[in-house]
């Protein structure tokens, strides 16, 4: 008896398996082809939004290590340190741009993980004082 109920059981799995691969094959093929060209898109956006915050002439000018960013730099790795370097100070700019003039910005040797915890933690901390005004 109990050797039915587990076929039984183990047949529902597979079938609920199978339903959700062809349900992922078919939210694939609605999305279209130009689905894989959005993150080019939301790029150039990104860029577009530093340039109206004029972030060429106050970050670039905060030290030689900041370069201007091409319209695909995020898009596609070519060094992943320098890339996480360029996205944390742009970031820790963006929280000095808000108010909190005495964040610090990010060392290029510091540790990742407390880089991104300090940014998440700032954000959050903006995000409540907007929302409790």
């Amino acid at each position: 008896m109990e050797d039915i109920e587990n076929s039984e059981q183990k047949e529902e799995i597979e079938n609920e398996n199978e339903n959700e691969d062809e349900i992922q094959k078919t939210n694939k093929t609605d999305e279209g082809p130009g689905k894989e060209y959005e993150i080019y898109l939301k790029s150039e956006d990104f860029v577009d939004k530093l340039k109206l915050l004029h972030y060429e002439k106050s970050f670039l000018k905060m030290g030689i290590a900041y370069k201007p960013i091409q319209r695909h730099y995020f898009v596609k790795s070519t060094n992943v340190g320098e890339q996480f370097f360029l996205f944390t100070s742009i970031a820790a700019w963006l929280i000095r741009k808000c108010g909190d003039e005495n964040y610090p910005m990010p060392q290029e040797f510091d540790d990742p993980n407390s880089t991104i915890s300090n940014i998440v933690t700032a954000a959050k901390s903006k995000v409540f004082i907007y929302f409790t005004r």
